[in-house]
């Protein structure tokens, strides 16, 4: 017996001392964990009691049993990387939008609250497994002091010590099990998102925080602050968007930006909709970021950008029952041919325009 527990001591100190496999790698190589009140603030400070409260005061909606998508083929897929390539096209128009950011979607996000320089975001979504890629984000940005380091945890070489960051920062989670088959699952199409967002910024000539210093210690300050937060928002329910919008109202700041993806296209405008829209509180300055799907011509969108206020109107007009009733579409030449609209028709004047193919028809 005494020989057996001095053979099973000697074994631990083993392992203990040389490393079982893996083992010592993590624990040599993961960071200790970051004080974020070490990290520098945004210009916009931290964040203060009353700041605080409202800012997280906003009400989650439950996240959805199905996920839906344009047609048939695509529902039920989850979207933990973006594919939306050009969304420098619309860098100039949304730059400098302030106030709050909402928007749904992974690290587009990060792209845009960054671009917009936002006060408070809120990177909502109904896919739950979005929301828990948020968490390895967060993760990353506050232990990585560069965006080479932030993405080199994408890479795989390195996916033990970001396995072993993921353990350590949220091994409290209920969730810490989908939190790592997110990473494991989603790593290389993630790395990918971001060489490839990070070549086209070089070759366009506008920075992305995944790449630029700057820009990349922006979104870093804003996490860091608890300035950005991510929680479960559905644009069709009725909890998510009316609470961020009361938020807001309590934050004395406008929604400086809206982003929604092509999730327009997956429906009809259903009441509920038109009433998240309207309870977002916008100024003459908000822009609204929406997109179309034109994969089949060039694997990307239509960028659409629209006043927050114009947006607001054509969203309250009953008649309005789809986005293609609101957006004008031309056909695209060929994959090259990338369609960015600046929108701010008159919904008054496409309802009459409406009414008069209606009277048409009916002849």
């Amino acid at each position: 017996m005494l020989k057996k527990t001095l053979g099973a001591l000697f074994i631990l100190l083993s392992l203990t001392c040389l490393g079982a496999p893996g083992l010592m790698a993590q624990q040599r190589d993961v960071p200790a964990a970051v004080d974020a009140s070490t990290i520098s603030p945004t210009q916009h400070g931290p964040l203060s009691a009353a700041q605080r409260a409202a800012f997280f005061g906003a009400t989650p909606d439950p996240a959805a049993m199905d996920l839906l998508g344009v047609n048939e083929d695509y529902a039920g897929r989850s979207y933990l990387a973006g594919d939306e390539w050009n969304l420098h096209l619309i860098h100039d128009q949304i730059k400098d939008a302030g106030g709050v950011y909402v928007g749904v979607g992974a690290d587009q996000g990060y792209i845009l609250l960054s671009w917009s320089k936002a006060k408070y975001a809120y990177l909502i979504d109904y896919d739950a497994r979005v929301v828990l890629t948020h968490k390895i984000y967060r993760s990353f940005l506050l232990r990585s002091e560069t965006p080479r380091e932030f993405v080199s945890l994408w890479e795989k070489k390195n996916a033990e010590k970001a396995m072993a960051i993921i353990a350590q920062d949220w091994k409290d989670d209920k969730d810490l099990g989908e939190i790592e088959k997110v990473y494991k699952e989603w790593r290389r199409k993630i790395l990918h998102r971001h060489l490839r967002i990070n070549k086209s910024a070089k070759e366009s000539g506008v920075a992305v925080y995944s790449s630029d210093q700057k820009l990349y210690d922006y979104v870093r300050g804003m996490v860091a602050t608890d300035r950005v937060r991510a929680m479960s928002g559905n644009l069709l329910d009725k909890q998510a968007l009316v609470s961020i919008g009361e938020t807001a109202a309590k934050l004395s700041e406008p929604v400086g930006l809206l982003y929604l993806s092509n999730a327009q296209e997956y429906w009809k405008y259903p009441e509920q909709f038109r009433a998240n829209i309207a309870a977002l509180p916008f100024s003459e300055r908000s822009k609204v970021l929406h997109t179309l799907s034109t994969w089949s011509t060039n694997k990307d969108y239509r960028y659409v950008v629209q006043g927050g206020p114009n947006y607001q109107s054509w969203i309250a007009s009953a008649w309005v029952s789809k986005v293609y009733y609101m957006v004008p579409r031309r056909k695209l030449e060929g994959a090259e041919d990338i369609d960015v609209i600046l929108f701010d028709g008159d919904v008054e004047e496409a309802k009459a325009r409406h009414d008069r193919r209606r009277k048409k028809k009916k002849k």
